[in-house]
């Protein structure tokens, strides 16, 4: 709970824009290509990493919908990264997460991070998927600009007011740092996805990754179910 909190000014950052190049008379629709969005640097060679061509594949709302799948999948990976070093840190909150079960967040915090989710009452994962839940249909169907399939922008959240930039971050930034705020978000978020993708490999096949082979902090299960054991 604590790397939550923790973690809620990086997970929910100003969304990306989709550099357009044209509009569609027809459709009012931004035509735009995959060179023109933002993301490109030299950690690919300063040209576009798509091996196999999937930014092709669709139309240019299939393109704003893998923008908006890598946005929001590079936020819940540094989410993911952030509340791991607070886990395996021992950074917790003291006492009860429940008083009824008797979980105490020091409990928690000794565990594995999927038996640590295993261990949650049935009722607190509930509350969590519920709030995913709702940024989920929040991001999907409540943006007044449009959804990001249709001319609005993909990653987009600053329609929940202050919930996306709580600590306000961003009010005082001129348009350039906004751009640089932005491409960091999407960079660090490539990395984050690789990074928990690494660790849960590593964790359920000893020796997959050879960086992180023999990690003691990474122990436990490497599977959880939503609702856990039935």
């Amino acid at each position: 709970m604590l790397s939550v909190v923790a973690s809620a000014a990086l997970c929910f950052s100003p969304a990306f824009r989709v550099v357009p190049q044209s509009v569609s008379s027809s459709s009012g629709f931004p035509r735009m290509s995959v060179e023109s969005m933002e993301g490109v640097g030299p950690e690919t060679g300063g040209k576009v990493f798509d091996p196999l061509g999937l930014s092709a594949i669709g139309s240019d709302a299939t393109l704003a919908w893998f923008r908006h799948a890598e946005l929001k999948h590079g936020r819940v990976a540094m989410a993911a990264i952030v509340g791991l070093l607070f886990h395996i840190n021992g950074i917790h909150f003291g006492g009860y997460l429940s008083p009824t079960y008797k979980v105490t967040f020091e409990q928690l915090s000794a565990m594995g991070p999927f038996d640590a989710w295993a261990a949650v009452p049935l009722l607190g994962k509930i509350q969590i998927l519920w709030t995913i839940g709702g940024l989920e249909h929040a991001s999907e169907c409540l943006n007044p600009e449009g959804h990001y399939m249709k001319g609005g922008t993909p990653g987009d959240l600053k329609f929940l007011k202050r919930f996306w930039d709580t600590p306000g971050f961003t009010k005082k930034l001129s348009a350039e740092q906004l751009a640089e705020k932005r491409l960091a978000e999407l960079k660090n978020g490539r990395l984050a996805m690789i990074g928990i993708a690494s660790i849960i490999a590593a964790t359920a096949i000893p020796g997959s990754v050879p960086l992180l082979e023999g990690a003691k902090a990474l122990k436990g299960t490497a599977f959880a179910l939503p609702f856990g054991t039935f």
